[in-house]
């Protein structure tokens, strides 16, 4: 690898606390572009910057990837210049392309409540834990749409990080970073009977909460699995990944009037910027808190 590649892929690492796969995905990007010509990387300039973005255009590259490539030569460049082995940043003036903003979508009310009755319901299990499995189906899906947690940080919790007394859990999010998310009752009184009844039946070969029936964690794609069976006897008729909860838990509690601070720290977003995108989803709800709270607000 080159050595400059090197040392910035150490730096997110070490400084930054990037996961492998963002690691791993600046590096493919750096790569690409050493490799559009012979000149060392330290050399190119704003030009062959230009010319390589031609190339993933008329590759017919979606704005999105040729954004994140962009943003790979724009912060390994800017580490160059930090680190005095550049005077120059060439992709000082290199702007990225317009992209469309995806809202993210969330489940509606009714939807949500037949997911809900549906993992009250539960699945249709065989053998002796079948009832341990339906109440662990049902806990989960309550805390995800609870805590608004990511799916990974589901998977990962740990029994020591949940307190059911104080209604209150601490997950590891993205860069290590920890937070501490409450729950309300009904999640708490879902946790206690799953850990205390159900979680035992599973034959637990791990501290991690949430477990199959070999007593390991759960993987990814067997909650994918449940979740796609549970949407079907929810008869929910939309595309239901795990995110969506995520999406409607957030969506739900700005409509409440709970502010953009608040929903960032709950969601572990690191800038606000990702979490004032759920402003564009219901305009005439924020208005009317706005009207509400607002000291200038009403008439």
């Amino acid at each position: 690898m080159n050595p400059l590649i090197e040392l910035f892929i150490h730096h997110l690492r070490i400084d930054k606390g990037a996961s492998v796969h963002t690691r791993d995905a600046y590096q493919r990007d750096l790569k690409q572009f050493e490799s559009q010509s012979e000149s060392p990387l330290k050399d190119r300039t704003e030009s062959d910057i230009q010319n390589f973005l031609i190339a993933l255009k008329e590759k017919e590259l979606e704005p999105a990837s040729v954004a994140r490539k962009i943003s790979s030569l724009r912060q390994f460049y800017q580490f160059l210049v930090r680190e005095g082995h550049l005077k120059n940043d060439p992709t000082l003036f290199i702007e990225s392309p317009t992209q469309k903003k995806n809202l993210p979508k969330a489940l509606s009310e009714a939807d949500l409540l037949a997911l809900l009755k549906a993992s009250d319901q539960g699945l249709e299990y065989q053998g002796l834990n079948a009832e341990a499995l339906r109440i662990r189906d049902q806990t989960m899906i309550y805390l995800l749409y609870a805590t608004g947690v990511r799916v990974s940080e589901l998977l990962c919790l740990q029994i020591g990080k949940i307190d059911t007394e104080a209604g209150l859990l601490r997950v590891m999010g993205k860069r290590s970073k920890e937070r501490v998310i409450p729950f309300p009752p009904v999640a708490s009184e879902l946790l206690i009977r799953y850990r205390n009844e159900a979680r035992p039946d599973l034959n637990p070969e791990c501290d991690t909460l949430f477990i199959g029936q070999n007593g390991r964690p759960l993987t990814r794609q067997a909650f994918w699995k449940t979740l796609k069976r549970l949407a079907s006897k929810a008869e929910i008729n939309i595309s239901l990944h795990p995110h969506l909860l995520r999406h409607t838990f957030a969506t739900d509690l700005l409509r409440s009037g709970l502010n953009l601070r608040a929903l960032q720290s709950l969601l572990g977003h690191a800038d606000l910027q990702t979490t004032q995108i759920y402003t564009q989803i219901a305009p005439d709800t924020l208005k009317q808190v706005i009207d509400q709270y607002h000291p200038r607000g009403k008439k």
